[in-house]
């Protein structure tokens, strides 16, 4: 009893459960345009290659949006810009929709599609993080960025096994209108979220600075200041080190299911909803401990974690032990998405918060470059072997940075 407390401890925070709600929709809105836009990427173009690039104009907004939407929501209701967000959602997949329906959507139309999607899910993740923290507050960080965790990957089970179903029976059509109900219903969750939640974690009685009238230069000073901060330095290289090596491993994914599992658009839709499933058992145990162990030390175990068992699932040839191995990959990938957010937070002033986390949505930006990389080497030395080099390369860049910031630490106490 005492446990289960303690892992649902943010829902004692007002408007919490609203806005867990509106993340488990969002999250199940990701998720289905992941599996159809990587599934689509690889039927119209019928190479990872082209997988690889519609995935990296997904991610590509954040290199531009992350820190401004970041330094924005700063000084303005995080709760509102995120309705907005879900708005501009709901109608874009509606807009999917039509264009699917009359046969409209091939390849380079998806690549807009991608386009627009990242652009949305900038704003949201990057909104989402400080909003959270804005509702919880410092003491249940942790466990308030675990529960939206585990909200985006108990969804993203759910969207994983249904976006398969839908992409194999209505093709992009059903996806996307699945897509689009899910972003106007968070919408809605997020009205009835009391206006005091957002105010909860900030502090509203500092005096109007400078910087606070020239948004250009209060974006500037923000990214200035915070990557001359190692923490944030380093866990910043980290987020970028995973994004590229990583997270990458999604471009692939289709090209493991059908070509070397040989399971289809269901197979790659039960690949992603045991990842997910997961990443539900990671953050059940990340919740169990997080107020005893700090964040800090809980990334090498991450971090090593991921890219090992990206080099396990490389190697397998059987679809029932590839799912088990892929279920091992979401319990590093949630952790590390609940992690790194939650401790750059930590490591700035309360009034820098949203920067924070534009910074490490800003470190994500450079995923193209992975989903580039891996969707090209794998064109020349196969899918397997390309993804055990990046599932290894991450877990080595990981242990030489956080080995080269200890070493720091202590030549300067």
């Amino acid at each position: 009893m005492r446990l289960r407390a303690e892992l649902l401890s943010s829902f004692r925070h007002p408007g919490f459960g609203l806005l867990w709600g509106s993340v488990c929709l969002n999250g199940f809105a990701s998720h289905v345009s992941t599996v159809s836009i990587t599934w689509l990427g690889l039927v119209f173009t019928d190479s990872p290659l082209g997988v690889g690039l519609a995935l990296a104009v997904r991610v590509l907004p954040r290199l531009v949006l992350a820190v401004p939407i970041g330094s924005l929501s700063d000084r303005s209701d995080r709760r509102a810009l995120l309705q907005l967000t879900n708005v501009l959602g709901s109608l874009s997949a509606a807009v999917v929709v039509f264009a699917s329906w009359f046969g409209w959507l091939g390849f380079t139309e998806l690549i807009l599609i991608a386009a627009g999607i990242g652009t949305l899910e900038v704003a949201e993740t990057t909104l989402v993080k400080a909003y959270v923290y804005d509702v919880v507050g410092g003491d249940d960080a942790v466990n308030g960025m675990m529960l939206e965790q585990m909200a985006n990957k108990i969804f993203g089970v759910v969207a994983g096994i249904s976006s398969g179903i839908l992409l194999a029976a209505y093709s992009g059509t059903g996806a996307f209108v699945a897509i689009a109900l899910a972003y106007g219903a968070s919408a809605l969750l997020l009205w009835f979220i009391p206006r005091v939640a957002p105010d909860a974690g900030r502090r509203t009685s500092d005096p109007v600075s400078a910087s606070d009238t020239e948004p250009p230069l209060r974006v500037w000073s923000s990214i200035k200041s915070l990557m001359q901060t190692r923490a944030v330095l380093v866990f910043a290289i980290i987020a970028t080190a995973a994004e590229v090596f990583a997270y990458s491993h999604e471009v692939l994914a289709p090209s493991f299911a059908r070509d070397i599992l040989q399971v289809g658009e269901v197979g790659l839709g039960n690949l992603v909803a045991a990842r997910n499933a997961g990443g539900v058992v990671g953050l059940l145990l990340l919740g169990s401990i997080s107020s005893r162990v700090r964040p800090e030390r809980l990334l090498p175990i991450v971090c090593v974690s991921f890219g090992l068992g990206l080099v396990l699932f490389s190697t397998s040839e059987s679809y029932v032990v590839s799912i088990g191995l892929i279920a091992f990959v979401g319990v590093a990938w949630a952790s590390l998405d609940a992690l790194l957010p939650t401790v750059m937070q930590q490591n700035v002033a309360d009034s820098d918060r949203g920067a924070a986390v534009g910074v490490w949505n800003l470190s994500r930006g450079f995923g193209p470059l992975g989903e580039l990389e891996i969707g090209a080497l794998a064109m020349v030395l196969g899918v397997a072997v390309t993804q055990a080099i990046n599932g290894a390369t991450f877990a080595i860049v990981v242990l030489v940075v956080l080995w080269w910031q200890r070493r720091q630490s202590t030549a300067s106490a």
